[in-house]
């Protein structure tokens, strides 16, 4: 590779921070420190960029060039978090970085280089900038990522630690955000330590149907039982009668509204009676469920999960034990 050819590389990626660090007028844009899933996740819908305005965005892709550029333009500059993640790369996981008359070339890799090794890279530069820059410059980084696996329509998301895992689509990611969000409060710890290992099982490859859902109703259980100590189990009538009449206790509304909130939890019912199967100490000799069976039951039973943490941070509950 000629001087020449490794300025103009260097000057595109340069542009392409341009569009990470800083906004421009009157575009809706910028990348900022703290800026939530949802909020990422939803700009790929209406960007006033008319490549990802009218981008086909009916399935989620594996790989595409335009995330490539802009994953190397996110790579930091300098030769402090260059070098170690060229070291953690090859140390930790085999995987050796191109070099060249200039140094390391970083552009072939991410441009080049397997996705695997791509997204692998990611989690190591996120964790060399957390431990050398310290957590606001992993957390901009994190963002350029995030932001450009969901413009670019990536079927991967990165979470709070610089990890890697696959995702289902954009609505199916903002629910799991949103609820995890509502799990945060310290009190609900417990449920969501269940709720997160619903995507470890989903994570697997192929995903782990079995205990995904099963792990989904546990979470939900724990939340029901903080709500309704006595209760040994969640079951259909906890829902139609304890779980509904404390909702309705802490929820406002006309009788229209009123009826509706009690016809949902009707709804939670048949969806914990549907399940009984796939619960926790029932005979574990039925097939995995299949992959589009097991998101529309998670997606469905995370809605409830999130109704009832909002309702047990309302009337307030003790913590969960550990089960």
């Amino acid at each position: 590779m000629y001087g020449k050819d490794v300025q103009i590389i260097e000057h595109v990626q340069n542009i392409v921070k341009l569009f990470f660090e800083h906004p421009c007028q009157g575009r809706p844009y910028p990348v900022e420190f703290g800026q939530s899933d949802t909020e990422a996740l939803n700009m790929a819908t209406d960007h006033p960029l008319f490549v990802y305005r009218y981008m086909e965005r009916a399935a989620p892709r594996g790989d595409s060039p335009r995330f490539r550029v802009r994953i190397s333009a996110a790579f930091p500059d300098g030769d402090g978090p260059s070098t170690e993640v060229k070291r953690r790369l090859r140390a930790e996981a085999g995987i050796v970085v191109p070099t060249g008359q200039w140094g390391t070339l970083w552009n072939e890799f991410y441009t080049r280089g397997p996705m695997e090794e791509v997204l692998t890279a990611i989690t190591i530069t996120f964790e060399v900038l957390h431990r050398q820059y310290g957590a606001r410059q992993a957390a901009t980084y994190r963002t350029a990522v995030e932001r450009a696996l969901a413009e670019e329509n990536i079927g991967f998301r990165i979470d709070e630690q610089g990890v890697i895992h696959y995702a289902v689509d954009e609505v199916f990611e903002g629910m799991r955000a949103a609820t995890i969000a509502v799990l945060n409060a310290p009190v609900l710890a417990v449920a969501r330590n269940c709720y997160e290992a619903v995507f470890q099982h989903l994570d697997r490859h192929p995903p782990d149907t079995k205990p995904a859902i099963r792990s989904m109703f546990e979470a939900l259980e724990i939340v029901a039982k903080q709500l309704n100590p006595t209760a040994r189990n969640l079951h259909a009538n906890l829902c139609r009668v304890q779980l509904r009449d404390q909702c309705l206790q802490v929820t406002a509304g006309d009788a229209v509204e009123q009826r509706v909130w009690a016809e949902m939890f009707e709804g939670m019912a048949h969806w914990v009676q549907g399940l009984h199967e796939y619960r926790h100490g029932q005979v574990d000799n039925i097939a995995s469920p299949t992959e589009e069976f097991t998101v529309y039951v998670l997606s469905s039973g995370s809605a409830f999960l999130r109704l009832l943490a909002q309702i047990a941070l309302r009337v307030g509950v003790q913590p969960a034990v550990t089960p």
